[in-house]
């Protein structure tokens, strides 16, 4: 039986007065004076528990546990709890009836009593089950079942009924027909006999009800997973139904249950069978017994209405008894309501006055950090005003250079003033690169790691390249540059990021450069350290420039400070030595300096490479001229871009070209001619190079395609790899490596034509 929810107020307030209604109502205890021992009516429980007499049962058990308490029999103790718990769990009074299962698994798990534990853990089930709280259910169902298993106890099978009964409520068809299947199987092949029953007498019948429940949620799990056929039914129809009503009783529940079984018959017979007759035969049995549950379940209601008149008679004498305690405490309740009013407001008046000097007192310190930070934007804002206008200065230099020397070259007809002229016209392009590199990466490093790509080379061959982008820049201010490089083995690579440490030692020699008026600057290369794996190096740049003072240490290596240094001595954007020190990161080093004014200044920093043989590498090799003529199409849309790669290509033995300004073009000459290699941009107008690759991979899969871009070949190789172009060619390149990459193309060449598919596309 269950108390509606609006009960539940009242319920407890029959807990907490029940003990003064305990005595004289009988007693679940029987104590032993000779031995002390307490022993439990479970017996009487049940039959009250049976009968609905809820109210007394209630009672009872509030005096048991009092008992218990008050002589610390905690075996007693816990079983009261656990039965209370039931009861309670009947008046739909979820919340308290597992506080006391819970109490009582407490007390069974401090005495190591298995048994009460598994007890206890059935109960919890049965309580979640009439709760509907699946999720619990699900989390002390597997636990329970343990403690039954190991126990051998007949709770297993009443738990796996429990399992049974929540897929039945909670409409899991499929999980219902898995587990009822699993039980009667279980029951059925197992000894039950090995099981422990709470009564040795009732293990035959316990057996048979088990089985005739499991069989009963089995067969409407055929039904339903059946969708209705008539193969379902099968079970269904073979169940007797005195086996039924025998095994459930007349209770509430087994009226349920044979309403549903006849219900199922009514619709085999109606929707299946097609039998008139026999379908309203069924249909009357199902209504009869709804009509019996439903009689039953007032019955029950009507005695729900004496217990709770009961209480509410109770709770009635309890209220006269506590008017006359109201009357004499009012007086001196409306002082202390007076009193406490009183202090409030004080208090209130106190919190008032400490927010409103504490707001007081924050304002004027927001105040003082607005103008702070108003300060510190200013010269922030000073600082990005300068830095640009020194970036404009920077810019515009070489630019006014490159500008003035392309007018020169075309005026001067002498060869050795023109081929100087051209030197200089070099180095303001090769400045200027470098100058804006250092701008992009500046912004780029600011919010992303570098990663470093490293393939296999020798630190001599990128130091010479190092020499040569800035020799011309050098002999403009008359300065002489050393190199001093420790010998190693002629096999020996090691693995490296030529463009992130070239960038770095470039940066350096043009900052060594810059701040050198006479004298010499030097690139020095150490060998520190050497394993058979790796080798650190140790790098020193070193010029006689004006040298750095000790003060200046601080902002040296800062992107936007150091400028206040540069502008008291020389030209410069103040963003190489940050770059450097940001790139060293990537290489696990870090940048030292000592400097002595006016005298110069060595940098120096350390970094251990892995090293890399090449048993076939004697002496540097170059790659041949191809025996065969190699002709290759240049896919670009800028014009001087064009001229210039056509004339680095032609200037190669035996090669030949083709160019081309847009990319729709570009495919059908690729599909319609024979080429060896494309040169292809990325950013066009209409269809940029990725796309036309795309399009030239759908009917020729293995033609080179190389992308010849001004972009960051780490941004695009991701997206470049997918459309299916090999290799990565950045703007601006040294000639003589853009040679040796188109070189190493000719060696693989094939007739790509002859592997042309016309049709497809």
């Amino acid at each position: 039986m269950r108390f509606p929810k609006s009960n539940i107020i009242i319920t407890i307030l029959l807990i907490l007065f029940s003990a003064l209604f305990a005595f004289g109502q009988g007693s679940l205890l029987t104590l032993n004076d000779s031995t002390k021992e307490c022993s439990f009516n479970t017996s009487k429980l049940n039959r009250l528990v049976k009968n609905d007499s809820l109210y007394k049962a209630t009672i009872l058990l509030n005096e048991a546990i009092n008992f218990s308490e008050k002589y610390n029999l905690k075996s007693t103790q816990a079983k009261a709890y656990y039965s209370l718990g039931n009861v309670l769990t009947k008046m739909s009074n979820y919340k308290n009836a597992e506080n006391y299962h819970l109490k009582a698994f407490n007390i069974y798990n401090t005495n190591g009593d298995s048994e009460g534990k598994n007890i206890v853990l059935s109960n919890l089930i049965k309580t979640y089950l009439a709760e509907k709280n699946y999720s619990k259910f699900d989390s002390v169902y597997p636990i329970a079942q343990q403690y039954s298993l190991d126990l051998k106890s007949e709770l297993y099978f009443l738990n796996l009924e429990n399992e049974i009964k929540k897929n039945y409520y909670s409409r899991k068809n499929k999980e219902l027909l898995e587990v009822s299947n699993f039980a009667i199987d279980t029951i059925v092949n197992i000894d039950f006999t090995v099981f422990k029953t709470t009564n040795d007498s009732d293990n035959l019948r316990l057996k048979k009800r088990l089985l005739q429940s499991y069989k009963f949620h089995n067969a409407i799990a055929q039904i339903k997973c059946a969708d209705y056929k008539i193969e379902g039914f099968t079970l269904l129809l073979s169940l007797n139904e005195n086996k039924l009503r025998s095994a459930f009783g007349e209770n509430f529940e087994a009226q349920r249950k044979l309403a549903t079984l006849n219900y199922y018959k009514y619709l085999y017979y109606t929707e299946t069978n097609k039998n008139l007759d026999s379908a309203n035969k069924y249909l009357l049995k199902s209504d009869s017994y709804k009509y019996a549950a439903l009689s039953n379940f007032e019955k029950r209601n009507a005695k729900n209405g004496e217990l709770i008149y009961k209480i509410i008679n109770t709770e009635q004498k309890l209220n006269l008894a506590n008017e006359i305690r109201k009357k004499d405490t009012k007086t001196s309740k409306t002082l202390l309501i007076i009193s406490i009013f009183t202090t409030l407001l004080l208090l209130a008046a106190l919190v008032i006055f400490y927010n409103y000097f504490k707001a007081k007192k924050n304002i004027q310190s927001i105040n003082k950090e607005l103008a702070t930070s108003n300060k510190k934007l200013l010269a922030i804002d000073k600082d990005r005003l300068e830095f640009f206008s020194i970036l404009s200065h920077e810019l515009r230099t070489p630019i006014y250079g490159i500008t003035g020397l392309a007018t020169l070259v075309n005026q001067e007809k002498e060869v050795a003033k023109r081929q100087s002229y051209l030197d200089s016209l070099i180095s303001s392009s090769n400045y200027l690169s470098t100058l804006i590199d250092n701008i992009l990466q500046a912004n780029k490093l600011r919010f992303e790691e570098k990663s470093l790509r490293l393939k296999p080379d020798k630190i001599n061959k990128i130091v010479k390249h190092v020499i040569s982008t800035v020799k011309i820049a050098a002999q403009d201010k008359d300065l002489t540059l050393y190199t001093n490089i420790d010998d190693s083995d002629e096999d020996e690579l090691i693995l490296i990021d030529k463009v992130a440490f070239s960038q770095i030692l470039i940066n350096l020699a043009y900052n060594a450069i810059r701040y050198t008026k006479e004298g010499s600057v030097s690139i020095n290369v150490l060998e520190k350290e050497r394993t058979d794996k790796d080798v650190t190096l140790r790098f020193e740049i070193k010029d006689t420039g004006i040298g750095i003072k000790e003060e200046h240490r601080s902002v040296v290596f800062s992107a936007f400070e150091n400028k206040a240094f540069l502008n008291k001595n020389s030209s410069g954007s103040g963003l190489g030595l940050y770059i450097v020190k940001t790139l060293l990161k990537s290489h696990n080093s870090d940048i030292d300096y000592i400097s002595e004014p006016g005298k110069g200044t060595t940098f120096f920093f350390d970094i251990t490479f892995n090293i890399v043989i090449s048993t076939n590498l004697k002496a540097p090799r170059s790659i041949g001229i191809p025996k065969e003529n190699m002709h290759i199409l240049i896919v670009d849309d800028n014009k001087i871009n064009l001229l210039i790669t056509k004339n680095n290509i032609e200037r190669i033995t035996g090669f030949t070209c083709e160019i081309m300004a847009k990319g729709q073009q570009a495919i059908s000459l690729v599909k319609h001619k024979a080429f060896d290699l494309v040169l292809m941009d990325i950013n066009m107008p209409d269809m940029d190079g990725y796309e036309v690759t795309r399009h030239i991979r759908m009917f020729n899969p293995n033609i080179p395609i190389l992308a010849l871009t001004a972009l960051n070949s780490a941004e695009i190789s991701s997206k470049a790899e997918a459309v299916g172009i090999n290799q990565i060619i950045t703007k601006p390149y040294i000639v003589e490596d853009f040679k040796a990459i188109i070189l190493s193309y000719a060696t693989r060449k094939k007739n790509h034509l002859a592997e042309i598919d016309l049709e497809a596309i």
